[in-house]
């Protein structure tokens, strides 16, 4: 009995998942969401030295001291901004209390009375596929529009994290608009949106934003490095732009970005690590291995360069150099439940079951909801002929992976 390539495929593949919720419930409670929620968003307006308009975006109060969530990308070259509230009164932002580069998002205070900001809960909850949301922003200028939709998929972005994808329409100026489910609270920041015969609309998941904490306040102006042409022809900006591309899922557009920011900085270790993952996309494993082993060493103890070099390895039929290089993912960090995953796959192709086994149950104790380790586990029990234990895995498998369940059940029954 074989395990199949796609087996170990599907641990890098980035999943999209559409489903779609209809609720009659949803669509009554929506005006009431709607209307609690506008207060909260504010229409943001930066500005040049001349004192033109730059830019515009939107934005939310997260507190009632006048802090406001917005994409980092809105008020980046700005030598001055301001928020307008949906009450039409103009407060200007004052300090940057805290961001986050890769996230794209950041943290402004605002000169404002208290009583004037209406802040929104946030969710560190990662939402569900299909859930309802809603966008409130300021789309071209058109302030307290209002767009709502379904989450379309979550995506894990390797050396970034989570990307919620969204079908709640993005266009110039909602950057920064909070996405907010049925309960009134944000689950995510809109973020970019994509329009290649289709709309791919993303958000920075809510709990990055519930990690800026309030750290070294700085007037606009110190904080702001340069003029925004100068940025835009950065590492950091191509990075930006590179990490939007791979959200969906075109990694032969998204690899000459982060080759560009390689060339611009030879030492960043995570642009070497998504050469590496893209071409692992695109079959070209050789490359790949070349652009993981650069990243490594940079970083020596980049754990998801390792376990993409042990994938890239296996994928080209490397056992002996796959179980070394999923095991020093393991040694870096113990509770990285992909490479033990990829290690009880490659043990499995040696036929070296019981060390299979182990090595999957150790994933299935860091993460219980890995369908692939419970299919792994499942399918070596059967090879040593415990029909019974591969049962088990085959009912647990039923809740989390119906299509790797029917597989596990018609070879259990073949």
């Amino acid at each position: 009995m074989r395990t199949h390539r796609w087996f170990l495929k599907s641990l890098i593949i980035l999943p999209v998942c559409f489903a779609f919720l209809p609720s009659s419930l949803a669509q009554e409670k929506l005006p009431a969401i709607v209307k609690r929620i506008e207060p909260s968003t504010v229409l943001i307006l930066t500005y040049d030295k001349e004192g033109k308009i730059l830019a515009q975006g939107s934005g939310f109060f997260i507190n009632q001291n006048g802090d406001v969530i917005t994409n980092r990308h809105v008020l980046q070259g700005a030598s001055r901004a301001e928020v307008k509230t949906a009450e039409g009164e103009v407060y200007p932002i004052t300090q940057i209390v805290a961001e986050d580069v890769e996230g794209d998002i950041i943290r402004a205070s605002v000169d404002i009375p208290p009583k004037v900001a209406y802040p929104l809960p946030v969710s560190t909850s990662i939402p569900e596929v299909g859930e309802r949301v809603i966008v409130i922003g300021s789309p071209l200028g058109l302030e307290q529009t209002v767009a709502d939709g379904i989450v379309s998929a979550v995506r894990e972005i390797p050396a970034f994290g989570k990307i919620i994808q969204i079908t709640a329409s993005i266009s110039p100026g909602s950057s920064g608009s909070p996405v907010v489910n049925m309960q009134g609270k944000v689950i995510g920041v809109a973020t970019f949106q994509i329009v290649e015969g289709q709309s791919l609309n993303f958000a920075i998941p809510g709990e990055r934003v519930a990690k800026l904490t309030p750290g070294k306040r700085r007037p606009l102006a110190e904080w702001q490095m340069g003029r925004a042409e100068e940025w835009h022809a950065s590492a950091e900006a191509l990075c930006d732009t590179g990490f939007a591309v791979l959200w969906t899922g075109n990694y032969e557009k998204a690899l000459p970005y982060f080759e560009k920011v390689a060339e611009k900085d030879p030492q960043d270790a995570i642009a070497y690590f998504v050469i590496g993952y893209c071409n692992d996309q695109l079959g070209r494993y050789t490359e790949a291995i070349f652009a993981y082993k650069r990243g490594i060493s940079i970083k020596p103890d980049y754990a998801e360069a390792h376990f993409g070099l042990g994938s890239a390895y296996w994928l080209l039929g490397r056992r002996t150099e796959a179980i070394g290089a999923f095991k020093q993912a393991i040694r870096i960090k113990p509770d990285y439940a992909k490479a033990h995953c990829g290690l009880g796959i490659t043990y499995n192709e040696l036929g070296r079951y019981t060390e299979a086994i182990e090595a999957y149950k150790q994933a299935i104790r860091i993460n219980p909801d890995l369908a692939l380790a419970h299919y792994g586990l499942g399918l070596n029990y059967l090879i040593l002929g415990d029909r019974g234990s591969a049962l088990d895995e085959y009912k647990i498998l039923k809740g989390l992976d119906k299509d790797l369940a029917n597989t596990l059940f018609n070879l259990i029954y073949e």
